[in-house]
């Protein structure tokens, strides 16, 4: 006996983004981070378990922060999280207030990337040394 499977075909796969996890060893000051710099609202952990701060992005879009002793990871600026900002002059006077670096992307301080496209683009660091783009794309 041979059982067979028959399946529609895909045109496409829907996926949704649903969680960036981040492995820090500044748990507290990182959490506080995201909090205050992007309003991200802490959200709690399904089993409670010490070591961990969750936060609602977006939607059902969320941010992880693990907490390990010891984090071996190149913070690259070419791997990072971008977020779209409808007013990017808005967040970077929130970045000066709270005194928080941005640099566009050759690295110069204070300056914005215009790219090809018509978006505009800076980077920040979080303070494991995460790199941040934020940009003014239209989704």
């Amino acid at each position: 006996m041979q059982t067979q499977f028959s399946a529609k075909p895909l045109d496409k796969l829907n996926f949704h983004f649903d969680h960036q996890s981040l492995v820090v060893t500044k748990l507290m000051e990182t959490g506080d981070f995201y909090r205050d710099i992007f309003n991200f609202e802490e959200i709690p952990h399904p089993e409670g378990k010490p070591g961990f701060r969750w936060f609602s992005m977006f939607g059902n879009s969320q941010l992880h922060l693990i907490k390990k002793d010891i984090v071996e990871f190149k913070k690259d600026k070419s791997i990072h999280l971008c977020l779209s900002v409808q007013n990017l002059e808005a967040f970077i006077e929130r970045l000066i207030t709270k005194e928080i670096d941005f640099y566009d992307w050759p690295g110069n301080k204070g300056s914005v990337t215009d790219r090809a496209d018509g978006v505009k683009q800076i980077y920040i660091q979080d303070p494991e040394g995460y790199w941040i783009e934020i940009n003014t794309a239209e989704h």
